[in-house]
């Protein structure tokens, strides 16, 4: 925050309570400001659609494993997995891909903000050199989108032998440029030996795709919806 006024001591404690309450409402006003100051449009419990974004494509491989294979094969896979059971639902779905072709960033981003009332939904593994991480991470950039990263995180994290490494603030291109709000899943790290295994498995990435599902039903219906595929 700019030009905040220096805190000069109170006379009593009644004048340190209102001068607490006002640095207060001040931060509570910077916050809204800056939520508007994003520019995304706030469709997180409006959204008719849902654009689905399998990271990387063509020469884009993304991360590869011994455990797992490419990552742009298993995002593709979980995101085509992921598409029936939202439309099932009632949902317009869009696809950033359908195929192993390279869309760049920024078109990823413009596919999603060409359309209206949705919300954008980016799949991706991850990788470390330290192979004991393991978990489920989900990143966003606007504020709207932060309850979207934690429903997610709760349905991924709830199937079996899973687990969770939190919802993270980023400022990844296609979270940055999204006009919606907009979130990128690490469903899991290649890098874990036995993480690595699970999300290999087309029996793993089925789980991921119905947890995923999960999680943007519950944020657009509230905790019970349920899914009309299962």
């Amino acid at each position: 925050m700019k030009n905040i006024p220096a805190i000069l001591p109170e006379p009593s404690a009644s004048g340190k309570v209102r001068r607490t309450l006002a640095l207060i409402a001040g931060c509570v006003a910077a916050c809204i400001f800056s939520s508007c100051a994003t520019g995304v449009k706030d469709t997180s419990r409006t959204f008719s659609g849902v654009v689905l974004d399998a990271g990387h494509g063509g020469h884009d491989s993304g991360t590869t494993s011994r455990y797992a294979g490419r990552e742009k094969d298993a995002t593709l896979d979980v995101v085509m997995r992921l598409r029936p059971k939202v439309a099932s639902a009632g949902f317009r779905t869009v696809l950033t891909r359908s195929d192993d072709t390279f869309i760049p960033l920024d078109t990823r981003a413009a596919i999603s903000n060409r359309q209206s009332n949705v919300i954008f939904v980016s799949v991706h593994f991850n990788d470390t050199p330290r192979s004991g991480i393991r978990g489920t991470e989900v990143y966003y950039t606007s504020p709207c989108s932060a309850r979207i990263a934690q429903n997610i995180l709760n349905q991924v994290a709830a199937i079996p032998g899973a687990s969770s490494r939190g919802i993270h603030t980023a400022n990844y291109r296609v979270l940055r440029k999204a006009l919606y709000p907009a979130v990128l899943v690490e469903c899991g790290y290649f890098s874990n030996p036995i993480e690595g295994r699970r999300c290999g498995s087309c029996e793993y990435r089925e789980l991921l795709a119905q947890a995923i599902a999960r999680g943007i039903l519950i944020q657009r219906r509230g905790a019970g919806a349920m899914l009309a595929a299962e």
